[in-house]
């Protein structure tokens, strides 16, 4: 049986190379060599923990590739996970014993695993593939990114510094923070499928500059692009609710700012979730679901029948009439509002990643920022009201208080329904196969079952449930 340290932690085996790939670090045994393994939590960022963990035990500063899954040659085990990375630089004598092996020196009898030859050779074969899509899964890219870091601002009296935290890493996706010896930068790049997260941050940067950080270049090739990190701390940092209600406030202002502003974040990339665009998701999702529920294999919870699913997607609509009724405009949103993308400064608030941008009724996002809020401090009702008493007061220039009132009782439900139906997989039939991904969608339409009884307890336009 696991012990709960290896339950709540992953062994990575690490591959690096130097030398343009010519050699990899190697621990001895004896006669046989092996990879280097670092032991990685569950809950933290697992590059910024092996490049950490790297340096500390190794004595090598690197940067992660990507990594990946291989299924060892005995049936029985597990499958074992790689992390590919390149050295940087040796900062002394390696607290942990091993040597640099020439690759072409290696063969299976030199390893006591001869899983790790196969790996490693797969390693070197990825790394050789340089495509548009992939800069990042190369070896040499970070000093690539590095350079064009500096020679873009020292023209701004900007220097690096040695320092840097690479947080994220895949041969699409990047994100470093580069110490500088004045602010720090962030770089970020992404592929598919947040590709689009791209051109939206830089058209939010363009026409919303008061509420994201800095933009101080962008590199299309990459989908990358570079920007001053905010001067404040991050939502997840604050300890108290006072916080959380000026971050309110502030999304409020984001959203009234990007009125009328709708097509340009369309064009750029934003999902649509304006309420008739949702309601014309209506038809095809339930029957979906009802055929996933039937085959739903463990009870409890008890499947919702077909006739409990036709109700629940009347309720949906009703909700979504609600809100195109409210006279609200369309405004910009995320699906992924919480504590750790949103940074409280001096001066307001500061919202970061936006790959999960769209336009639709603002009270949507509010919906999800409120979910984070509830999760943290509990189900208070004072401290709840004052969030939502300040979110709410910048709209009043805009929209009558009657019209809030609907607004706020609607958006639970069709907050949900916008969520499960934002995007894949519930339009592909290979991944509804998946028994995690037909529970997932199971439970969210569980979860509107609930808000719409919560809706017809309240006499709105509601079938009874």
């Amino acid at each position: 049986m696991r012990t709960m340290l290896q339950q709540q932690s992953e062994t990575r085996r690490i591959i690096l190379f130097r030398g343009s790939g010519s050699e990899v670090w190697l621990s001895s045994n004896g006669t046989h060599r092996a990879l280097p393994q670092l032991e990685v939590a569950r809950w933290q960022r697992v590059t910024e923990h092996l490049t950490a963990r790297l340096t500390e035990t190794l004595g090598h500063a690197a940067v992660s590739l990507f990594s990946f899954e291989a299924t060892p040659d005995q049936l029985a085990a597990g499958p074992i996970r790689y992390e590919v990375m390149e050295e940087l630089g040796s900062n002394g004598e390696a607290p942990l014993k091993g040597n640099w092996g020439s690759l072409a020196e290696l063969d299976a009898t030199a390893f006591r695993d001869s899983n790790d030859l196969s790996a490693l050779w797969r390693a070197v074969a990825q790394c050789n593939v340089n495509t548009h899509c992939c800069p990042f899964g190369k070896l040499g890219w970070f000093e690539d990114v590095r350079r064009w870091v500096r020679e873009v601002i020292e023209p701004l009296g900007m220097r690096l510094v040695d320092r840097f935290r690479q947080l994220n890493a895949s041969p699409a996706f990047s994100l470093i923070r580069f110490e500088t010896e004045g602010p720090a930068v962030w770089f970020k790049a992404v592929g598919q499928p947040n590709l689009r997260e791209y051109s939206v941050t830089l058209a939010l940067a363009r026409l919303l500059p008061r509420f994201l950080p800095r933009l101080i270049a962008a590199r299309p090739e990459w989908n990358g692009w570079l920007a001053l990190e905010a001067d404040g701390t991050l939502l997840a940092d604050q300890s108290g609710p006072a916080a959380w209600v000026a971050a309110a406030h502030a999304l409020a202002e984001l959203q009234i700012d990007s009125l009328g502003k709708s097509l340009h974040l369309l064009e750029a990339g934003a999902r649509d979730l304006r309420p008739r665009t949702l309601a014309d998701r209506i038809e095809p999702f339930f029957p979906l679901i009802a055929q996933l529920m039937q085959q739903q294999a463990k009870v409890p919870p008890k499947p919702l029948s077909r006739d409990e699913l036709q109700k629940l997607s009347a309720c949906v609509l009703a909700a979504l009439t609600i809100l195109e009724d409210a006279d609200f405009p369309s405004a910009l949103g995320s699906l992924d509002i919480n504590p750790g993308n949103l940074v409280c400064t001096p001066t307001g608030s500061v919202f970061l990643d936006w790959a999960e941008a769209f336009v639709g009724h603002p009270f949507l996002t509010f919906q999800y920022f409120l979910e984070h809020f509830r999760r943290i401090f509990g189900e208070t009702r004072v401290k709840e009201t004052q969030l939502v008493a300040s979110y709410c007061s910048p709209w009043l220039a805009l929209v009558s208080d009657s019209a809030i009132r609907r607004a706020l009782e609607a958006a639970p439900l069709a907050a949900v329904f916008a969520y499960a139906t934002r995007d894949e997989p519930w339009t592909d039939p290979r991944k509804l196969n998946q028994p995690r991904i037909a529970g997932y969608l199971r439970s969210l339409t569980r979860r509107m079952d609930c808000e719409a009884r919560t809706l017809a307890r309240r006499n709105m336009p509601c079938p009874s449930l």
